[in-house]
């Protein structure tokens, strides 16, 4: 018997959301809205009345959402030992001011 599994491999993504003006308004047309940008799909934008419709839905179906924690990366701090080599003055340098 010839059993063949199919995995799925999920590739986390990261999206990033902007409020961006809108350039162009015409008539009826929302003046901002909230921009998506999904690594591998590129841009969406979304009104905030459907940003809100969005977020009621999510309240409803918590059950649905992929759980997400956000961490801030620790502080690295880098220090660095330079040596300044400063060439010393001769008699007459000292004397006369070179």
């Amino acid at each position: 018997m010839n059993t063949t599994k199919i995995m799925k491999t999920v590739r986390h993504q990261r999206a990033y959301i902007k409020l961006v003006n809108n350039k162009k308004l015409r008539t009826n047309a929302s003046k901002q809205y909230l921009q998506v940008f999904a690594e591998s799909d590129g841009g969406y934008l979304f009104t905030v009345n459907e940003m809100e419709k969005a977020k009621k839905r999510a309240d409803k179906n918590p059950e649905d959402l992929y759980p997400v924690e956000f961490t801030e990366p620790k502080t690295k701090i880098i220090t660095k030992e330079v040596i300044v080599e400063v060439p010393a003055k001769g008699f007459f340098a000292k004397l006369f001011g070179f």
